[in-house]
C-alpha cells in the first residue's frame, strides 16, 4: 500500500513538473478565443450593458485575449467604457474613458474591416462627451457600423436597438436597419 502511494505520488510529481507542462496549456489563456468563449464575451457584454453588477466578469473575459486578438481588445475596450460611465469619480471616468480610447483605436488600426470592432467604437464614441474630444472616427466609422447592424451577428439585436436610439443617424437610415 505504502509502494503505491509512492508511485503515486512521484507520478503526480512528474505530471505536474513544468518540463511536463505542454505549450498549448502555458499559452492557451492569450491565444484567440474559442467559439465557446466568444458566446461568453458577448453574453457577458449583452449583461453589463444594463447591469453593472457583472462589469468585472466581463472585463475579466476579455482581458486575458485582449493581447492577442483585436476585437477581444474592443471588447475589453468596451468593457473599461462602460465601468468609466458607471464610475462616480471624474478622475476615474477620463482615465478609464482615455485607456477605452486607446484600446479601441488600435484594434480598429489591426482590423480596419471588423465590422464588429467598428460597430464597438462608434458607439463608445457616440456615448462620450463632446468636451473629451473623442468622436474623432464617427464619420468614417458611422457606415461600417451601419453595415454592421444590418448583418448577422451574435450580438446584432444590441446594433439595432443602438441604432434606433441614436440621434446621428436619419430615420431613412433607421427604417433600413433591422
Amino acid at each position: 500500500m505504502r509502494t503505491l502511494l509512492l508511485v503515486a505520488v512521484a507520478f503526480a510529481t512528474v505530471c505536474m513538473s513544468p518540463s511536463a507542462i505542454s505549450p498549448s496549456t502555458i499559452f492557451s489563456s492569450a491565444m484567440s478565443p474559442s467559439a465557446s468563449q466568444w458566446i461568453q464575451i458577448r453574453t457577458a457584454y449583452r449583461t453589463s450593458l444594463s447591469n453593472n453588477n457583472h462589469l468585472t466578469h466581463f472585463e475579466s473575459l476579455c482581458k486575458s485575449h485582449c493581447q492577442t486578438d483585436a476585437l477581444a481588445k474592443a471588447y475589453y475596450a468596451t468593457a473599461l467604457a462602460l465601468r468609466a460611465r458607471a464610475s462616480i469619480s471624474p478622475p476615474s471616468k477620463l482615465s478609464l474613458a482615455n485607456q477605452a480610447e486607446s484600446l479601441m483605436n488600435t484594434a480598429a488600426s489591426a482590423q480596419p474591416q471588423n465590422l464588429e470592432i467598428r460597430f464597438l467604437r462608434y458607439s463608445f464614441e457616440y456615448g462620450t462627451p463632446s468636451v473629451l474630444n473623442m468622436k474623432k472616427n464617427m464619420t468614417q466609422d458611422k457606415p461600417m457600423a451601419i453595415k454592421f447592424a444590418k448583418s448577422q451577428s451574435a450580438i446584432k439585436d444590441i446594433a439595432v436597438k443602438f441604432f434606433q436610439q441614436c440621434t446621428e443617424i436619419s430615420d431613412a437610415e433607421k427604417r433600413e436597419i433591422k
